[in-house]
């Protein structure tokens, strides 16, 4: 098994995976609400934009890990390797916890 350094990299490949899967959530919601028509936007937006925001924070959340493991593994810094490692840990819950919140939604 690799240290940091070495597992920088897969980290990045990794976060980049979540992140493109969070687009594809992200566009989604957008497309969602762009489904209602003008009058019924009102009574849903608060609902849809607090979704899409809180989608967009696990998507900077995957894109930090990502910088984070790409410029560990250039400079061969094991500590930030390691912030790749927990960032990339964090952005994995919050997707779990986005998952739960849309399932609960479902009436």
């Amino acid at each position: 098994m690799g240290g940091p350094i070495e597992v920088s990299g897969d980290v990045s490949a990794a976060a980049s995976a979540l992140a493109g899967l969070i687009l594809v959530y992200l566009g989604a919601v957008i497309g969602n609400f762009s489904g209602f028509d003008a009058p019924e936007r009102g009574a849903v937006k608060a609902r849809y934009q607090w979704r899409a925001w809180f989608a967009f924070v696990g998507l900077i959340l995957c894109l930090l890990a990502v910088a984070l493991g790409l410029v560990a593994k250039w400079l061969g810094i094991a500590g930030l390797g390691v912030g790749a490692l927990f960032t990339l840990l964090l952005a994995l819950v919050w997707i779990g916890a986005i998952a739960v919140i849309a399932i609960r939604e479902m009436r």
